[in-house]
């Protein structure tokens, strides 16, 4: 299950607060209109809103230690898309937004797996900085040799704060979940690990953008009944 949980920290945390192309006008003051200025609206009227489709290729590499001690290693695959949304023309914070679904499939030897995400995140931005958070809804099933997660149903809420300039951000976030399935369920009074809800998960990274390319990288670590997942994930935007 680590894929999904690198992958959804990618997915949630890793817009920059320059996103190239896509949310580079949020953080400009709001302009004043030119006198006569239509753009084919009505005069004086000024855009609220505004929206980019998104999409981006993932690939990402993880490790799976039990209380025993023993690791295993694998990669993943996957792919991610949705849409970005961002007030404009008005003061400081603004909110901003995506909706967005990934897929993913984990392979190695000895272990396999898939999981898919579908989620909503709104929150402030000021110039420099932004707070976001929403409910990602998921579903996955994974192996890690002889530790079987079963499939389950998921649902969880990320905390993210994210700073930067334009081109250049970083973010550090947190996410409990909870899962339909009592065996995926951490007792917290039986580990010396920090956490609430079912499993817990925290997660940094950066993002660079040059024109409307980006590239982030991504560290994650998740609690769960079966042991500590740690992700290292790199994604590159198509487009927006």
């Amino acid at each position: 299950m680590l894929i999904p949980l690198l992958l959804t920290g990618l997915a949630v945390a890793d817009d920059p607060l320059h996103q190239p192309g896509a949310s580079a006008d949020a953080y400009r003051p709001a302009a004043k209109p030119r006198p006569g200025a239509r753009n084919g609206r009505r005069k004086g009227k000024k855009e609220s809103w505004k929206q980019r489709f998104y999409a981006r290729p993932m690939l990402a590499g993880s490790t799976f230690t039990t209380p025993d001690g023993e690791t295993s290693t694998a990669l993943g695959i996957g792919g991610e898309g949705g849409v970005r949304y961002w007030e404009v023309n008005k003061p400081f914070p603004r909110l901003r937004g995506r909706t967005r679904a990934t897929v993913e499939y984990m392979m190695s030897v000895g272990t396999t797996g898939m999981g898919i995400k579908a989620g909503s995140f709104l929150g402030p931005a000021w110039k420099n900085f932004a707070l976001e958070s929403g409910l990602d809804l998921s579903w996955d099933r994974y192996e890690w040799g002889d530790v079987r997660m079963d499939p389950t149903i998921g649902a969880g809420i990320p905390v993210i704060a994210s700073a930067g300039v334009k081109g250049l951000s970083v973010y550090a976030g947190l996410q409990p979940s909870w899962v339909n399935n009592e065996a995926r369920v951490v007792d917290w009074s039986e580990t010396d690990e920090f956490g609430f809800g079912h499993e817990f998960s925290t997660f940094v990274g950066g993002a660079v953008g040059i024109d409307d390319m980006s590239l982030s990288v991504g560290y994650s670590r998740r609690v769960t009944v079966f042991g500590i997942q740690q992700g290292y994930g790199v994604s590159a935007n198509i487009r927006g």
